[in-house]
Formats: C-alpha cells, sequence, structure tokens
C-alpha cells in the first residue's frame, strides 16, 4: 500500500499531460515526397516520445516526493498503555483493585510479542509506572504521585508518548471518572486523531460518611472591637453529628455540637475583633465519622483596623530559672504610654505567621532559644521581614549568646550577632563534648537521625568558640568509637565535617568510661577553665559506678565544670542530675534532638564566662535615632550580654567601646531593636524607677510599627485549577515602560517564595503558582526597585500586602457524574466501558500499519534523470547508430534543424564548385571615352538570347533547391 502525508502536492501532476500537449507538435511530423509537392502521413517522433517519457518520470518522482509518498503495510500488533487513577478520591483500596485489574489483564498478551503494554499512575500530576514492554506482569506501584487532584488530561497525554509507531494503539483509562484539573475530552480527541482508542475501567470512589466545609464568608475589613458576621455552609452526604469549632489564631471563638443533614447546611457565627491587623477565622467541623478530613477545615481572613497592638513573650516566673516576671515593669510602662497588647509564653507563641500578622510588633523578653520552637522562629523571622512586622529583644541571662540564638532565625533578624570576635576578652577555655552515640541514636525525628542532629550541635559548638579556646568532640556507646581532636578554635573549619559525619553505632553509652576519657583531655589542657558537656539517653546510661567521684575529682583537681542533657526520660535521669550537680554545671533535659543544637550553643557561650557582663556601667551615646527622642541621659545598667553589632545596624547605645547595648535595623519589610541588657531589678534596678523608662520603651516599640499607607496597586489572588493566579493592577498615572513586580507568597509556617510578575496587558501584570497546601496566605506583591530608584519617591506605588485563603483541593468535595464522565469519554474516544480485563487486548482496535517514508528514493530518482532528461534533447542517436550498423557517425551534439541546413549548405557549394556561374552582361556608361578600348566584359557580351537562357537556368535551380528544402526539412526538427 501507499500513502501519502502531503497529499495537496499530487494535483500537479497536472503538469504531466500539460506538458504532453505542448509536445504533440514535435511527436507527430510529416515528410514530403521527393520531386512532388505533396507529404506524407503523420508519423510518429521516437526520439520525441522517449524525451518526453524521461521528462515525464522527473516530473513524477519529484511531485510525489513533495507529497511525502510512503510505503505502508499493515502490521498485527498491539500496544496498550494502562492509565491508573492514584488520586485521594479513588483511595489506596480502588488503586489496589486498579493494579489488580492490570496483572490479570497481562497475564492475557499474546506470547508471540506481539503484544506490549506501559503504565502510566496520575493523580495531579502523572508519572511512568512501566515503560513499553512484553512482560506479563507487573510489581507493585511505587510511581509517587500528588494525589490531591486528578489530571486525566495530562495522564493520557503522556500515555501516548509511550506508543510504538508500528502497532495499533489503546489507552484503558481507569478511573472513578471525577476530574479536578485540565480537559480530558481535549486529549481523548487527540488521542482519537492519531488513531489510538480510549477504552475505560470504572473504580469506586471513597465510599462513607463524609462533611464538608464549602465556604465561610466575612468582611474584608472590620474595625477593632466591631462584631464579625461569620456565614458557615457545611455540605453532608448523610445525617450526622459533629462539632463545629471556629478558631481565631490559637483562641476558639466559638464551639458548638450540631446536627447535619443530607445536603448543604448553614451556620452564622459572631466573632469579636479583637485585635487589629491580619485576623484568620479557621472554622472546623468534626464528624463522629468523616472518610475525607482534608475538606473538615477552611478559613478566611479580615483586616481589623485600630489602635496598634502588641504581643509580650517571657517566661513565667514559676517556669524561669531566675524566678523573675522579666515584663512586670515593662507592661506597667506600656499601659501608661497607651500601648495596647497580649502576653504569651514561649510555647504558646503563635506559630503561624498569620496569627503573628494580627499584631504590629513582638516583644521577646529574656526568651532562650529552647522555649521557642523552630517553626515560631521562621515564622517571626517572615513576620518582620515579608510582611513588615516589628520586633524587640530584650536580653537577660537566658538571652541572646546564652540564650542560643547563635545560627538560628532568631540571630539572622536581630542586628548583633552572638559570637564575640575579640579574643581579648575572654580567658581561652577547653570544651570536650561527650555524646552517646548507641543505636537509639539511629531513631529518625522529621527526616533526620537523632546522631546527625547531635553532630550538628557539636559542630555549632566548635563554630562558636574563639581562636584560642580548645574543642574535643568524643563519640562513645560502649567504647570510645570517634575521637576528633583537641583542636583549636582557629582550626575549626578542617574539622566541622568530621564531626558531622559521626554514625550511630550501638548498646547504651557507658557513661563512666566515657567521662574517663573526656578526664585524659581536660588533664592535659593548659587553658584555666575546662568545660564538659554530656549527652546521655535519659534511659539507657550504663556503668554509672564511680561516676560521682570521677566528676568531683575532675572538677576540684582541673577546674573542670560539666553539664549534663538528657536526651529523652526514663530511669536514669535522677543520676544525670546529680552528677550535673556535682559538676558545678546546668542539667538540660529534652524529647527532642532539634533542641541540642540550641542547648548546646548555651553551654558553650557560659563556658566561656565573660558572654554575661555583670558590672556598673552607664550607657554611652552612639547614632541619634528617633527611639531616644527627649531623652538626654540615661541611669547605670548592673549588667549585659556581650554581643557584635552586624554592619548595617544603627548602635544606639553602647555599654563599652565593642558592645552594643541599643542597636536596630531594617530587615526586609520590617524593623527589629536589640536591647542586650534586661528589663528588671535585676540589671536595671535604676532604670525601672527611671522617670523616662516608659517613654523609653515606647519609642522603641512604636519605632518597629511601620505606617504603610494605601498602595495604589491592586492585588488580585484566585484559584485557576491546581494553579493560584495572582493579578496585579497598577493605575494608569504610574504605567511605567520599565516597570517590574514581583510577589512575595508566605505560607502558614512563615516559608516565603518570591514570584515575578509578568505584565500581559498596559498596567496588568500576572503570575501562576502552586500552594500545595489549603489554609491561609500572605501575598505581598512589590515595586522591583533598584540601588539608583532607591532615593527617588514612589509617588504611592508601594507594596501591598494581601491575605489569601486557598480552599482545599476540588478533590475532596462531593461530586457526582464520575462515571457519566468515563462514558462520554469512552464514547468520544471509539471505546467502550470494559467488563474483563482480557478485552484490553482485544484485537478491536485501529488497525496499525508500519510506514516507510519514500522521498530519500524518490529525491535520488530524480536526481538520477536529470542528467539523462538534458542528454536525450541535445544528443541526436537512432539505435542502429548506437549498435553501429548504419555506418554512420554520431551527430554532433546540436538541434536536427541545425544538422539539416548544414547538409543543405554543403551541398550547394558543391553544386557550385562542379558548374560554372552564369556571367550576367553589365551595363554601358553613357560616357565614351577615345582612347579606351573594348573592355573584356564588352569583348564577352552575348547576344539577348543567351541572356534569357541565363535567366532560365537560374530559376530551375532556385526551383530545385526549395524542392531539396522541403524534403529535408521534416527530419531535422527537434523531438
Amino acid at each position: 500500500m501507499l500513502s501519502f502525508s502531503q497529499p495537496v502536492f499530487l494535483v500537479l501532476l497536472v503538469l504531466l499531460p500539460i506538458s504532453a500537449l505542448i509536445a504533440l507538435p514535435r511527436l507527430l511530423t510529416r515528410r514530403k515526397v521527393a520531386g512532388t509537392r505533396s507529404t506524407s502521413k503523420r508519423r510518429l517522433n521516437k526520439h520525441a516520445l522517449a524525451a518526453l517519457a524521461v521528462r515525464w518520470a522527473l516530473l513524477a518522482s519529484l511531485i510525489l516526493a513533495l507529497a511525502g509518498m510512503q510505503a505502508v503495510q499493515l502490521t498485527n500488533k498491539l500496544a496498550v498503555v494502562f492509565v491508573i487513577d492514584a488520586s485521594d478520591s479513588v483511595g489506596p483500596s480502588g488503586v489496589e483493585q486498579a493494579a489488580q485489574f492490570v496483572r490479570e489483564a497481562l497475564r492475557s498478551m499474546r506470547t508471540d510479542g506481539n503484544d506490549e503494554a506501559a503504565v502510566v499512575v496520575f493523580g495531579a500530576d502523572a508519572q511512568i509506572e512501566r515503560a513499553m514492554s512484553g512482560v506479563r506482569d507487573l510489581a507493585p506501584l511505587g510511581a509517587q504521585v500528588r494525589s490531591a487532584g486528578t489530571n486525566v488530561e495530562g495522564a493520557i497525554r503522556l500515555g501516548m508518548s509511550l506508543f510504538p509507531a508500528d502497532a495499533a494503539k489503546r489507552i484503558v483509562l481507569l478511573s472513578d471518572g471525577k476530574q479536578t484539573v485540565g480537559d480530558a475530552e481535549a486529549a481523548v480527541r487527540l488521542a482519537r486523531a492519531t488513531d489510538i482508542r480510549l477504552d475505560v475501567v470504572p473504580l469506586p470512589s471513597v465510599q462513607g460518611p463524609d462533611a464538608a466545609i464549602e465556604r465561610v464568608d466575612a468582611p474584608q475589613r472590620a474595625s477593632a472591637g466591631q462584631i464579625i458576621p461569620l456565614q458557615i455552609v457545611v455540605r453532608s452526604n448523610q445525617a450526622m453529628r459533629a462539632q463545629l469549632t471556629v478558631f481565631s489564631g490559637p483562641d476558639i471563638v466559638a464551639q458548638e455540637v450540631v446536627n447535619l443533614t443530607a445536603g448543604l447546611n448553614e451556620f452564622s457565627v459572631r466573632a469579636n475583633a479583637t485585635r487589629t491587623g491580619f485576623s484568620a477565622f479557621r472554622v472546623q467541623v468534626a464528624p463522629e465519622s468523616d472518610v475525607r478530613p482534608q475538606n473538615n477545615a477552611l478559613s478566611s481572613s479580615v483586616i481589623v483596623g485600630g489602635p496598634p497592638r502588641i504581643l509580650l513573650v517571657s517566661v513565667p516566673p514559676e517556669s524561669s530559672s531566675t524566678g523573675v516576671d522579666e515584663v512586670s515593669a515593662l507592661k506597667e510602662a506600656l499601659s501608661a504610654t497607651g500601648i495596647e497588647y497580649d502576653e504569651a509564653s514561649p510555647r504558646a507563641m503563635p506559630s503561624e505567621i498569620q496569627s503573628l500578622a494580627g499584631y504590629q510588633a513582638v516583644v521577646l523578653a529574656n526568651v532562650p532559644a529552647r522555649e521557642l520552637s523552630l517553626r515560631a522562629m521562621y515564622s517571626l523571622q517572615s513576620y518582620v521581614r515579608d510582611i513588615g512586622g516589628g520586633l524587640v529583644v530584650i536580653g537577660g541571662p537566658n538571652s541572646y549568646g546564652v540564650g542560643g540564638y547563635y545560627k538560628t532565625p532568631l540571630e539572622e533578624t536581630l542586628p548583633v550577632e552572638m559570637q564575640v570576635k575579640d579574643p581579648k576578652r575572654f580567658p581561652s577555655v577547653s570544651i570536650v563534648v561527650v555524646m552517646d552515640k548507641s543505636g537509639s541514636m539511629s531513631a529518625i525525628e522529621n527526616g533526620v537521625t537523632k546522631m546527625r542532629l547531635a553532630a550538628e550541635a557539636a559542630a555549632r559548638v566548635a563554630e562558636l568558640v574563639n581562636e584560642d579556646d580548645e574543642v574535643t568532640v568524643i563519640g562513645f556507646d560502649t567504647e570510645l568509637v570517634d575521637l576528633i581532636g583537641p583542636f583549636r578554635g582557629r582550626d575549626k573549619n578542617k574539622y566541622i565535617n568530621q564531626i558531622l559525619s559521626i554514625a550511630p553505632g550501638g548498646g547504651g553509652i557507658y557513661v563512666y568510661e566515657s567521662l574517663l576519657e573526656a578526664e585524659k583531655i581536660v588533664a592535659k589542657s593548659t587553658k584555666l577553665s575546662k568545660f564538659i558537656i554530656l549527652l546521655a539517653d535519659g534511659n539507657d546510661a550504663e556503668r554509672q559506678e564511680g561516676v560521682p567521684e570521677l566528676v568531683r575529682k575532675m572538677r576540684d583537681e582541673y577546674n573542670t565544670t560539666l553539664s549534663v542533657v538528657a536526651f529523652g526520660d526514663g530511669t536514669d535521669i535522677p543520676f544525670l542530675k546529680r552528677i550535673a550537680a556535682i559538676g558545678k554545671g546546668r542539667y538540660h533535659f529534652t524529647d527532642k534532638a532539634a533542641n541540642l543544637p540550641t542547648i548546646f550553643t548555651e553551654e558553650a557561650a557560659l563556658a566561656q564566662r565573660s558572654y554575661i557582663v555583670e558590672q556598673s556601667f552607664f550607657p554611652k551615646l552612639g547614632m541619634a535615632s528617633p527611639i531616644l527622642s527627649g531623652i538626654t541621659e540615661a541611669p547605670a545598667l548592673q549588667g549585659y550580654i556581650a554581643s557584635t553589632a552586624k554592619p548595617a545596624a544603627q548602635v544606639i547605645l553602647r555599654a563599652n567601646e565593642s558592645d552594643p547595648l541599643l542597636a536596630a535595623w531594617q530587615y526586609g519589610l520590617g524593623r527589629a531593636v536589640a536591647f542586650t541588657s534586661d528589663a528588671t531589678g535585676r540589671w536595671a534596678k535604676n532604670w525601672v524607677r527611671w522617670s523616662e523608662f516608659p517613654k523609653f520603651w515606647a519609642q522603641a516599640i512604636r519605632w518597629t510599627i511601620l505606617d504603610r499607607g494605601q498602595s495604589a496597586i491592586q492585588v488580585n489572588v484566585q484559584q485557576r485549577d491546581e494553579q493560584t493566579v495572582i493579578v496585579a493592577d497598577v493605575p494608569e498615572s504610574q504605567i511605567a515602560e520599565d516597570l517590574k513586580l514581583t510577589a512575595t507568597v508566605i505560607d502558614s509556617d512563615g516559608q516565603a517564595r518570591e514570584i515575578a510578575l509578568t505584565q500581559t496587558a498596559p498596567g496588568r501584570y500576572e503570575a501562576e503558582t502552586y500552594l500545595d497546601q489549603a489554609g491561609a496566605y500572605f501575598v505581598r506583591v512589590a515595586p522591583v526597585i533598584t540601588a539608583t530608584e532607591a532615593s527617588q519617591p514612589t509617588g504611592g506605588l508601594g507594596d501591598t500586602t494581601v491575605a489569601y485563603v486557598r480552599p482545599y483541593s476540588p478533590e475532596y468535595a462531593q461530586m457526582e457524574g464520575g462515571e457519566e464522565n468515563l462514558r462520554d469519554w469512552a464514547s468520544l474516544g471509539g471505546g467502550k466501558m470494559l467488563a474483563s480485563p482480557a478485552q484490553a487486548f482485544a484485537l478491536n482496535a485501529p488497525v496499525a500499519a508500519s510506514r516507510t517514508d519514500l522521498f530519500p528514493l524518490l529525491l535520488a530518482l530524480a536526481a538520477l534523470l536529470l542528467p539523462f532528461d538534458v542528454g536525450v534533447r541535445r544528443i541526436t542517436v537512432s539505435l542502429r547508430k548506437l549498435l553501429g550498423l548504419s555506418g554512420e557517425k554520431l551527430a554532433p551534439a546540436g538541434n536536427l534543424e541545425s544538422s539539416g541546413r548544414m547538409g543543405q549548405l554543403l551541398r550547394a557549394k558543391t553544386r557550385v564548385t562542379r558548374e560554372p556561374a552564369p556571367q550576367i552582361m553589365p551595363r554601358r556608361t553613357t560616357t565614351t571615352h577615345a582612347s579606351a578600348g573594348p573592355s573584356p566584359v564588352e569583348a564577352q557580351a552575348s547576344s539577348p538570347q543567351q541572356a534569357a537562357a541565363t535567366a532560365s537556368e537560374l530559376l530551375r535551380r532556385r526551383k530545385q533547391r526549395a524542392q531539396s528544402d522541403g524534403e529535408e526539412k521534416p527530419g531535422s526538427e527537434k523531438a
């Protein structure tokens, strides 16, 4: 069979008969009969016919090449792609049912190798589970897809790419038919157009009782103290009881048990707007039984206007190691200046940025880093950097360097560094870290082994020390396994990777043997102060005999302090507390390995002792600042925490020539202030009685609260399938050719991503992003300002921050019509709903054929014919001449007409030389010359009869030449 990929070019074949019509006069010729006026019958010019045939072959090969002529051979092969829906609406049981269907279908494949199959697994995206193969079995499914969506279109398109060219093609879709992303019909039409049949196998959706919050309506803006009405819509697939709870940040606004009926249920809740700024309301429904918990919560946000409100965070006196209320004096000062505040302990501080956004500033008073979760610190960092919140950190003996701030998001946010870089200020020390590396340290916490977190903690100790300090790291279980050091602080970079590579071993830690190794180190050290940090399992600290005596010996003989970190609760906790007390160190308990780095850095800072400076001093004035507006002098302080100001920080007050006391800076969109002394009677006893104390703190806090006004950029965020679309509109008066906008999207954990917006129309900018989690987000859109533009006014085109609530995926909505979709897709794809696995390999798919492109062959044929086409028109040759039978030589190159005329000329020349030409007498002149004699012509003059005879002869010869030309001319024409 033949086929054409570009059949439109076949219309050029009309050139063949046209060329024949043009050549017809040359194909048929006549000859005159010699000596007569008559002509012979028309005869076929064989040479012209040969030339026409070659020209036809050349044209035909070129036209067929342009038309894409292909040789088609039918094939008996069949290729099947199974497309398995692994979305959450199908569930694990449905996926396993689909996999079993595929396994049974594969067993029905022909054994002659003519059947092949591939497998695609899909959710919101699609992955190839198995490439095209003739293997008749399927391994357990391992492809990982985003199950919070159903993208049938993407799965079909991926499946289409897996087919071989020489086989009949079939896609078998195994799904519940509930697509949430893409256009499945478009993909099915495309498959049908490329001879791919689509069959379907229905899968059951997850069945059972389900209640889903469909909508939470709230006003966009409200005033502080105003009652905010919330309209809540819950859809249930059956009658059931459920508990409905409304949260505002961490607080419960309303809670009640409701009776849901099948269908839509509407509820009204009235909430009080107690906080200014962004207030997020999260509604949660908890049925007695529910198969889709993903659709049980939905949020809405309200912008609450009013006076600023701040959050005071401190450790309660009853939980503090100092027993001091860190904020009692500060609360009185804020009340005296009209600043409203809420209080929270570090562990109760909101860890979601949406809750922090309800405050204009956050104040931390002597809060150790270990009391804050890592998520809370990241949220606090994003709160300042990305949405312009304020942060004030007040010192104390549990803050800054000795509070474990080193290398935390909190240190990155503050204008001071925790490490003091002046080695002359501190006597050098020797620090020995003894780590339990028993089998329990191989446990996983948040995707990381506990041993890895402990190794990172030891590495931070090495990073924090000064150049002349000594560090030793010992890894111990039932024997000494790792001994790194002792090494100097200046050489720490050589050992960091070695410390991080410590791996867990087996058994429990032998405490006595491990401390004996530590004793060898401190006994040899020449440092005046030695410090041991022991990390031990609270339930697996073995070989305790003799340990108290050994600790006492090191304390008395080698001036060694021992601090203990107990990891996990257990029967050995009392023993570990006891040896920490004997060693004059501190005891720490933690059940989270993530806290180890902050605890270790606290101990390393305390080991250097001079981080806490306790002496009376008067603050020294540094740079001018609005914080000190109207304040000309300040009383003495009794202590502070040593730190180092960052290069971009404004040092407003100094404790001495090098240590900052009050520093501030701009961090991203927000501002942060660091005060390294405290606000209590411990170090600031003179300050709490100072008349300017309320004014000082009010100005420090208000400096961090920014009034950004109203931006000219209007931002709208909406959901389009699984993509979140950000649209920013700039007023016509602000449109500039080089204007560029960026969007920062901040999730509830404080993680921010930056996206460049693309201009789609004059004044309109858009961007798309994928948000994988439902919930509340902040979206900030701002112009990109270069260094040269930073000092120029923006004309109102500042940044705009809006709250956006991403609803849960439609995957978890209560949808109907899935089986109807499957039937429609099968009908559109030329297939049907399969009743048994064996039907997947039935030979009823569109017949496939292998195609061989003949373009190169036809082009080569045309190239070969081209010289023949030229030659047959330029050379006159008959078969007898070609074989040498006529005895004649081949005519030279040229047309036949030229050869005939040359023959006539040659014959005329022969006649002229054979017969003398007749003489014609010239006329006499009228003038006579007396002396002239008769000329030769006159002498030869003939009579009139002779002249007449000459004229007759010339006429006869002219007729003879004309007759001769008529006889030879037909054979001289071109073909």
